[in-house]
């Protein structure tokens, strides 16, 4: 049979037995209508912003001409999720929504928020919820996926992948899916576009590229064809973030058992971190030496500091593990920006200053963490989807 849709898989009730399987996402040729046809009053929401034009008119021409009463409302970035509330009802009943926002990647105006694409998005769902809107919310992304491995992924709109993942679980009722487009917009993937919208089989994370589009599918992953590289073996200083929590503390004594002799472990509370102490203990009896700091990754200058003063004591990071993060169990529509932009930036803006700050820095490994959440959602922990990455993780990394 056929690997199903991710929408198929959140509705199977039988249990799988566990095994040593090993998975991937895979990307399939779907099949779609040659004229798809689209009905009843779509709501097309389009960011209000110079450069935005180009994209929103051609995709209110492809709805139009397959058959959809297009209406368009331009959303500023500063909208409240109130104002958008009052204003989407004025619509009247509509058939589906289809979202431009995910594409505006600029930095959102209001202080302590995440990116202009994730904060709308966020908006939007809420905003469609306080109005009672039920229609199915498609969001549009630009270069959020890589199908083939070799595309250029921006990660900004990955996340909105990732807060979709969560609203489905969420709102199964009135969410439609996610798509990713090409560039060029050109006509076969407008039509793409269409057919998506207009399907009815379940496909509710698609990528619109030539010659069809492509369906995304959890899939057993072969056996490596060639032998397995040998382990890394940890070596010298290794840095790890969140080292206290606890994961970042599994690790730290992983590293250590495995020959890393100094671990720098990295938390918001530093010293001051409940079971700190303990741990350097533990460390200590495995034969590693251990210093631990207060720095939050997603402050630059912190990091910064961290490792010049990392250099100035003349040790030199040979591995980085980023383990940081937050969780959380607030629904999405309990969720305000600001706790959204708390949530994500120890992860996403972590990962993205070890990347920066080592870049160019010889390094044996460069370990990121992440979650199943990033590959099948997780209903009312908005804080997991943050680790989504749709493409290759920065820098060099290996398996542990």
């Amino acid at each position: 049979a056929a690997d199903p849709a991710p929408a198929a898989w959140r509705r199977r009730s039988s249990a799988v037995a566990a095994g040593p399987r090993r998975y991937r996402i895979a990307w399939e040729p779907l099949a779609v209508s040659e004229k798809p046809r689209l009905s009843g009053r779509w709501l097309l929401v389009t960011p209000d912003e110079p450069g935005a034009e180009d994209t929103a008119l051609a995709c209110e021409q492809a709805l139009a001409g397959h058959g959809a009463d297009v209406v368009v409302i331009r959303v500023g970035a500063a909208v409240e999720r109130s104002e958008l509330a009052l204003m989407l009802p004025e619509f009247g009943a509509l058939a589906g929504v289809l979202s431009l926002l995910a594409p505006a990647e600029h930095a959102h105006p209001g202080p302590q928020t995440p990116d202009a694409c994730l904060t709308g998005t966020l908006r939007l769902l809420q905003a469609l919820g306080d109005s009672g809107i039920d229609a199915p919310l498609w969001c549009a992304t630009r270069g959020a996926v890589a199908v083939d491995g070799t595309e250029e992924v921006r990660p900004e709109q990955a996340q909105v992948w990732g807060l979709g993942r969560v609203a489905a679980l969420e709102h199964p009722l009135r969410w439609g899916g996610l798509v990713d487009l090409p560039e060029p917009l050109d006509g076969p993937a407008l039509d793409g576009l269409c057919a998506v919208l207009a399907g009815r089989d379940g496909e509710d994370q698609v990528a619109v590229r030539a010659p069809v589009p492509l369906g995304r599918r959890l899939v057993p992953a072969p056996e490596p064809a060639t032998p397995a590289p040998a382990p890394w073996t940890p070596r010298g200083t290794v840095l790890v973030t969140g080292g206290t929590g606890g994961l970042g503390a599994q690790v730290a004594r992983w590293l250590a058992e495995r020959g890393a002799e100094h671990l720098v472990l990295l938390g918001r509370r530093g010293p001051e971190a409940p079971g700190a102490d303990a741990l350097t203990d533990a460390l200590s009896a495995l034969g590693a030496r251990s210093t631990v700091l207060a720095c939050d990754v997603a402050d630059r200058a912190a990091l910064e500091r961290v490792l010049e003063r990392l250099h100035d004591a003349g040790d030199t990071v040979r591995a980085v593990v980023h383990t940081a993060g937050l969780t959380s169990d607030t629904p999405l529509m309990d969720c305000t920006p600001e706790e959204l932009a708390r949530l994500t930036e120890a992860k996403t803006r972590g990962a993205a200053h070890l990347d920066a700050l080592f870049d160019g820095r010889p390094l044996d490994a460069f370990v990121l963490f992440s979650s199943i959440s990033g590959t099948w959602g997780s209903g009312g922990a908005p804080a997991s989807w943050s680790t989504y990455r749709s493409g290759t993780p920065v820098g060099t990394s290996t398996t542990m």
